[in-house]
Formats: structure tokens, sequence, C-alpha cells
């Protein structure tokens, strides 16, 4: 988990509409979050860990943010065991 002034990575996007999709999702479960974009917007290709966007939450929301994006992503259907 990475901590930038009391604020924990929870996500990572490629494009800003993903990184606001996260944000409005986590915002749904009353979790605080928002997003740093560290996209180049001076040029069309970015490289590497600079063209990241990072979705945030207060370090003390990490955990219940974490769960609520890993139910979101089992939504397909239930296999039987």
């Amino acid at each position: 988990m990475q901590v930038f002034q009391g604020w924990a990575e929870v996500a990572q996007r490629q494009d800003e509409l993903a990184a606001r999709l996260t944000v409005d999702q986590l915002r749904s479960h009353d979790i605080e979050a928002t997003f740093l974009s560290q996209k180049d917007r001076w040029h069309v290709v970015s490289f590497g860990g600079l063209a990241v966007i990072r979705v945030l939450v207060p370090a003390i929301s990490y955990l219940e943010a974490r769960e609520v994006l890993r139910d979101a992503q089992d939504i397909g259907p239930r296999s039987a065991e």
C-alpha cells in the first residue's frame, strides 16, 4: 500500500474515465475517494509508471475500499461448488 499524505493508493487506472468511474463507485459506498493523474497532457504517448492514474482513499478506509472493488469484480455467475 502506497500512502501519499494520508491517502492510500487503492487502484491504478490507465485512463481518466476509468479512474472517475472507480472514484464514483467508492463514493457510492460512502468512501471518500479521489484520483491523481500523472499523465503528461503535452505528449500523446506516455510510458511507464508515470502514465498511470492513481485512485486514492484515506488510509483508514483502504481495507474497506479494496473490499468494495474486489466485490465489484466478482459480478459474474457463481459456480456451483
